[in-house]
């Protein structure tokens, strides 16, 4: 399998080292090589040059013995990061933290901006001016605010957003430009958005079309990464869980370009999808000339039968529903040959997703997340890039697409649907009705 990741270190002591700690990822997301043993910069730098062929993500781990190395990013690649791990050497660090320097440094790749005022937009390399308070962790995920996002946030009194950051516990950082203007708050309950206005500071922000052409080339390598990444599966049949959301389109996109006609498109109804992503999916599937099939996932019968409680973070019990569908589905597949299903999950959106390596074996089958590394704005690039529209949901101001009761969604969300136009016909769905009382309720 060809990995996504190349982690660097110095000695095989220290690639020992990375291996044990890394051993959930090891094989099914990254590889561990060496510089040699080279302590001179000049030597350091002639082993690192052997890499520059990688397009995936390289990690050159440096101890502290080593950290004069750090000089040399700034002629590395955007795709190269170098971490620096406070011990001599790699090796003397606890497991527990190898780990933990390993997650930091992706987040370091995927976070990865800077302003560039003469063009009015954000870079996803290490050139232009740096962001106000700009926090780097595994957990936050960054976002070009569609024109919906914008509209509502005007409402809210923050004018010019050009990005939003998603934090922790429902937690958003806007910018302007390279000013961080405020800061918004979510709730799992109820229908209010609490909003801190930091800065009056404000900068006009490019539209999507010049973001997509300042980061063409960041975009293509990381598409080459993982089209690398996929081609090394060799397999019967693919199969990709299609949402109608952002990420799964991009996965999507990536396997019907890496396998071709072996790609199977699967969409899950569950009854309870917004009318615009039945629509979306239908619409794009004539647009780029493929066949998906259709799974109906009886969700919304057994709530209307009374046979399941609404769902909630404690029982998601209609995920389980939904992942036993695309078990059944592929394993009648890998009756007549290898089968390999591609998600669209990325390491940013959860905790789980973050400690899940890229592939996974599910005994019978293959999983594969091409995404783990991509942050949300690369998915917003490279959609537009490949001329692909988005799921209308998005454009009314959604950051995430699923059923219109799913528990994931929080105040945002349901603020949107309650005020949208568009959204009205959900008012006379009775399923949607208790979602909204329940939601309600639990916020007094």
């Amino acid at each position: 399998m060809t990995a996504l990741v190349k982690v660097l270190v110095r000695s095989k002591s220290d690639a020992d080292a990375i291996k044990s700690s890394l051993r959930r990822f090891v094989g099914r997301e990254v590889s561990v090589d060496t510089f040699k043993g080279a302590r001179e910069l000049r030597d350091v730098d002639l082993e690192l040059r052997r890499h520059l062929s990688f397009k995936g993500l390289v990690v050159v781990m440096l101890g502290l013995e080593d950290r004069n190395a750090l000089e040399l990013e700034p002629s590395y690649p955007d795709n190269f990061v170098f971490h620096l791990v406070p011990k001599a050497k790699v090796r003397n660090e606890r497991p527990h933290r190898l780990l933990q320097h390993y997650l930091e440094a992706k987040a370091e790749f995927r976070m990865r901006m800077a302003w560039r005022p003469e063009l009015s937009a954000y870079t996803l390399t290490r050139d232009g001016l740096a962001l106000e308070g700009w926090e780097v962790n595994p957990r936050f995920d960054v976002y070009l605010p569609s024109e919906g996002v914008v509209k509502s946030l005007k409402k809210l009194g923050v004018a010019s957003p050009g990005l939003v950051v998603k934090q922790l516990r429902g937690l958003h950082a806007v910018y302007s430009g390279p000013w961080r203007v405020a800061e918004l708050s979510f709730s799992d309950v109820g229908a209010h958005v609490e909003v801190e206005r930091r800065s009056l500071r404000r900068t006009q922000v490019a539209g999507l079309d010049v973001h997509v052409e300042v980061n063409r080339g960041t975009i293509s390598r990381l598409e080459q990464a993982s089209l690398n990444y996929l081609s090394s599966f060799d397999v019967d049949h693919v199969v990709v869980p299609w949402s109608g959301g952002k990420d799964s389109t991009a996965a999507l996109l990536l396997a019907l370009k890496c396998f071709g006609k072996k790609t199977t498109p699967l969409f899950l109804d569950t009854g309870l999808e917004f009318r615009e992503t039945v629509d979306y999916v239908e619409e794009l599937s004539r647009k780029l000339g493929f066949s998906y099939d259709r799974v109906r996932v009886k969700v919304k019968e057994a709530l209307m039968e009374g046979l399941k409680p609404l769902p909630s973070h404690d029982d998601r019990w209609c995920t389980a529903m939904k992942m036993e569908a695309v078990e059944g589905y592929v394993r009648e597949l890998s009756k007549n040959g290898e089968a390999l299903v591609v998600v669209g999950d990325r390491e940013a959106e959860s905790e789980a997703r973050l400690m899940r390596p890229a592939t996974m074996d599910h005994g019978g089958y293959l999983e594969a997340a091409p995404l783990k590394l991509w942050a949300a704005i690369h998915v917003q690039l490279y959609l537009a890039l490949r001329g692909v529209p988005v799921n209308k949901m998005y454009e009314y101001g959604f950051f995430r697409v699923g059923c219109y009761i799913c528990p994931a969604l929080r105040s945002w969300e349901l603020k949107l649907m309650l005020e949208e136009p568009r959204l009205s016909y959900l008012k006379d769905d009775e399923l949607f009705q208790l979602f909204t009382s329940r939601r309600r309720a639990t916020s007094t």
